[in-house]
């Protein structure tokens, strides 16, 4: 059975496999997850050869990003200037489980790079806003290999700065321009 795909994509946190490719393709992909889908993870091949882990569950399952587990997280503000911003991200146990790098533009945080407590880049989230010409207000999930994972979308405070009521989440995504 051939386990490589030429793409993926992503649905409600789990990958899945887009075009059947030969190991010795120039980029494929493998999946590979246990039967009751508790450890997935992708790995990337170029010419048949393991270049790179794309994405881990043990690190950071996107599936735990969709309860109110998330909700008890505690971050803490390591470094702050007026253009970035480093904080830790602690469980309910006080473990580090990622540092976020916050990067800003205009005053707004236009995007967040999860990184594991090891320094590894897990997933980056890309903000939007109409004030600033985007097509909408919200965010976008992205794994390390900038496949979409899921976005959001915001109502805006008065000021058109920060988000406010949630219009609308999608972790089914239809491809959508970057």
């Amino acid at each position: 059975m051939n386990n490589f795909f030429s793409d993926y994509f992503w649905r409600d946190g789990v990958p899945y496999g887009v075009g059947v490719a030969e190991e010795d393709s120039p980029t494929s992909y493998k999946i590979v997850m246990d039967p009751y889908r508790k450890r997935i993870s992708i790995e990337k091949y170029a010419t048949g050869e393991f270049t790179s882990i794309i994405y881990d569950s043990i690190l950071l399952d996107f599936r735990q990003l969709k309860s109110l587990e998330h909700a008890a997280w505690q971050k803490t503000t390591l470094r702050a200037t007026p253009q970035q911003a480093t904080c830790l991200i602690r469980n309910p146990d006080d473990r580090v489980l990622f540092i976020e790098t916050h990067l800003f533009k205009n005053g707004r945080c236009c995007e967040c790079r999860v990184h594991s407590p090891h320094g590894h880049l897990l997933s980056t989230h890309k903000m939007f806003y109409t004030s600033f010409n985007d097509a909408f207000n919200g965010v976008k999930l992205f794994d390390q290999n900038e496949h979409l994972i899921m976005y959001k979308h915001y109502e805006v405070d008065s000021d058109g700065a920060e988000f406010t009521q949630l219009i609308k989440e999608e972790w089914r995504p239809e491809p959508m321009p970057r």
